[in-house]
């Protein structure tokens, strides 16, 4: 079942969400951009739901969607540079990449 949540990146690599747009609400999870090795804009095949991204890391894997083709493809841009900008960089510092307005939704991680 998809659930609408909002996103938030950090530099340092966390991709947190949680329940409503507000940055100061308590995160329901966190998803390490550190650990994921493939993002996939095309996840529709695995889940039945069109603007569907995977991020596969070697436990598991997160599904998200937004809430059209522009969102998902601004988040996949934005996704998949991250694993491999930090490494080259080392970056580690605590800004944030918000998405405005934007709400994504997520549906479930596969272990």
């Amino acid at each position: 079942r998809w659930q609408r949540r909002w996103f938030v990146l950090y530099d340092d690599g966390e991709l947190t969400y949680s329940v409503d747009e507000h940055p100061e609400t308590v995160p329901q999870a966190i998803i390490d951009m550190n650990r994921v090795v493939e993002v996939s804009y095309e996840a529709e095949e695995v889940t039945g739901h069109p603007f569907s991204l995977a991020l596969t890391a070697a436990d598991r894997v997160h599904f998200l969607k937004g809430t059209s083709r522009e969102e998902s493809k601004w988040w996949f841009d934005i996704l998949s540079m991250f694993p491999r900008t930090n490494m080259k960089t080392g970056r580690h510092k605590r800004n944030a990449t918000f998405p405005g307005s934007k709400a994504t939704t997520i549906i479930s991680t596969q272990q």
